[in-house]
């Protein structure tokens, strides 16, 4: 799944991230975009493949776009039109 979503990215000549996972308590996922790494939440596992798709690409689109801006949002929309659901799967308690 991690292969897919990056060669997504692989045309703007963003580096290949180190995606590595963890018990997180209040993420699903991070980005350091410094260091190209990713964190998953060890959790994620519980939840449809669907959220963690999810996850994986918010994280890759902060290697473009590092902030939460509308730029990151319409990058979102654009490969991913139902992210919405998906991370209301993943914030329901």
């Amino acid at each position: 799944m991690i292969e897919a979503s990056y060669r997504k990215f692989e045309k703007y000549g963003i580096k290949k991230p180190t995606v590595m996972v963890k018990n997180m308590k209040t993420r699903w996922g991070s980005c350091n975009i410094t260091k190209k790494r990713i964190w998953l939440n060890l959790k994620l596992v519980q939840y449809p493949p669907e959220c963690l798709e999810y996850v994986i690409l918010h994280e890759l689109i902060h290697l473009k776009v590092p902030n939460h801006s509308a730029d990151f949002y319409a990058e979102l929309d654009q490969y991913m039109p139902d992210w919405q659901m998906r991370r209301k799967i993943l914030n329901r308690k």
